[in-house]
């Protein structure tokens, strides 16, 4: 795992060595502050994640009016610390979350898992834009009663949590950003045309596509893949429906509006004044990896993780280091 401190932060743009580096990169690099490597098979995080009790999958799927609309969460962990609200991808409902994450956190904090409107069992018509989806995130943490939260935003649910960032500052202690980018990032306009390929083929179950689509084609995150899915469906009551069409169309159109470039580029990313967290893997085709790089370096106060041989998924293809990293990060002073 890579990781690079907020000091790096010198120009208002990546140059395009950068660009070149990160669109493959899979060891360390050094331009002008200090890395930290760090092994995906820590014994460490490996024995400090293997007992923790499960309390994701005995957590019952509550419900919360939003004004009118209920939506569907579940909360779990130890009271005391601020909660982290977890957002998911594209399509993805509260069945998409890693046990190994939200446990580990557990142990130290409330966690809460959320639906977004339209999605799994959560009521309503599914905004077709971030600022839509952010809205009623913003208004469910208040609904909850909560004065401040940390938020834990992956793909599409890192939009979002910039978003909330951006709407209701005060809100917001700390941004933990995973295979996410900003709006109107590098490569972002539009899927490549392998992600394209992928997404379109015939006869491939949602599962499969997410596996090729999250994970690096090698051996070793593949079997990762795999992993991460057989822990997912561990849950077998109490689970999410899929989204319905009208969500998915909805979270694609506020994805595609995400994408398209401002006249301003990146100017709203130095109103995000909380701490972050960037994480992904090196070869996101997703989220491309240099936008990570590019949160980095326009948020004021950000650090960024990469993690070798994997892609979107990265934090699934690393639960335990992940989990780690998340929860020293949220417990920091």
């Amino acid at each position: 795992m890579i990781e690079l401190g907020a000091d790096m932060a010198t120009n208002d743009q990546p140059n395009a060595s950068r660009r070149t580096f990160l669109a493959g990169t899979g060891s360390a690099i050094a331009v002008g502050a200090a890395v930290t490597l760090s092994s995906g098979t820590d014994a460490l995080a490996q024995s400090a994640t293997a007992s923790l009790a499960d309390l994701h999958g005995a957590a019952p799927t509550r419900y919360q009016d939003i004004g009118g609309v209920r939506l569907a969460y579940r909360r779990f962990g130890k009271e005391g610390a601020p909660p982290v609200v977890c957002l998911q991808h594209f399509a993805g409902t509260m069945n998409s979350a890693d046990p190994i994450h939200t446990n580990r956190l557990a142990q130290e904090r409330p966690v809460v898992l959320v639906d977004y409107r339209g999605v799994g069992r959560s009521e309503g018509q599914t905004p077709d834009s971030v600022r839509g989806l952010a809205a009623d995130i913003i208004a469910f943490i208040r609904a909850l009663g909560l004065s401040q939260v940390d938020v834990f935003g992956f793909s599409l649910g890192g939009f979002v949590a910039q978003q909330v960032a951006l709407d209701s500052p005060s809100l917001l202690r700390r941004l933990l950003l995973v295979g996410t980018g900003p709006s109107g990032g590098e490569g972002m306009q539009e899927y490549t045309p392998q992600v394209t390929e992928i997404i379109s083929r015939p006869n491939v179950t949602g599962d499969q596509r997410r596996q090729e689509l999250f994970f690096a084609p090698s051996t070793t995150s593949q079997a990762a893949g795999r992993a991460w899915l057989a822990r997912t469906t561990a849950r077998q009551s109490d689970r999410e429906p899929d989204p319905k069409p009208q969500a998915v169309q909805a979270q694609f159109a506020a994805i595609t509006q995400w994408g398209r470039i401002p006249k301003e580029r990146y100017a709203e990313l130095k109103k995000i004044t909380q701490r972050t967290l960037v994480v992904n893997g090196g070869q996101d085709i997703m989220v491309p990896t240099v936008n990570s790089f590019i949160l980095q370096q326009q948020l004021p106060d950000a650090r960024l993780n990469l993690f070798p041989d994997s892609g979107h998924g990265a934090h699934f293809q690393y639960p335990q280091e992940f989990a780690e990293a998340a929860a020293r990060f949220l417990d920091a002073p």
